[in-house]
């Protein structure tokens, strides 16, 4: 092997190994900024679970307050009721349109509290996916990055191996010229 060969032979090498590092360090990049991508959406996902549960002990608490306020005002509607029965009717109607907008309340603060986590799940299902969609576009792009890598490789091994052919022809071809004007000469 000449030294051409192999300052060409290393170089190559070298250059393979420039190329690995470089996709290597590349994929450390992805895979990073992934890791950071989860655990911020996982930072999110635990800030909504906090609110909402935040937001449930609030409507217990709410909804025991009402319905301490509600035995309350059964208990005078009762009394009321013992102590005048001539005007007993308008304010027991009173009452159970109370307890009727009371229980409209509830029932209406519990309907949204079940649509704000349809959207939010709805939201966390919608950001996974985008999420895994960008995972397979970067895997993809990475394949694609190897491949032509790859290729790039094999152009340059093919062209440095067809210029040695052309270097070895023309060496040969001197030798063979040189020959024959050591042969005339001599």
């Amino acid at each position: 092997m000449t030294e051409t060969d192999t300052l060409f032979d290393s170089e190559i090498s070298g250059g393979q190994a420039e190329a690995d590092r470089h996709l290597k360090s590349t994929i450390v990049a992805l895979r990073q900024a992934l890791e950071e991508r989860e655990a911020g959406h996982n930072a999110a996902v635990q800030k909504v679970r906090a609110e909402y549960e935040s937001e449930i002990t609030e409507l217990k608490a709410t909804i025991a307050a009402l319905r301490d306020a509600l035995e309350q005002a059964r208990h005078n509607g009762q009394a009321a009721v013992e102590r005048v029965a001539a005007n007993s009717a308008g304010e027991i109607g009173q009452l159970r349109q109370t307890i009727q907008a009371l229980r409209d309340t509830i029932e209406r603060l519990h309907y949204d509290h079940e649509q704000k986590i349809q959207r939010l799940n709805a939201a966390t299902q919608d950001e996974a996916a985008q999420l895994q969609a960008a995972a397979r576009a970067l895997r993809t792009r990475l394949e694609e990055l190897s491949f032509q890598a790859q290729a790039e490789k094999q152009e340059a091994v093919a062209a440095a191996a067809a210029e040695i052919q052309e270097l070895k022809a023309t060496c040969q071809a001197l030798r063979n010229e040189l020959d024959r004007l050591r042969g005339k000469s001599g």
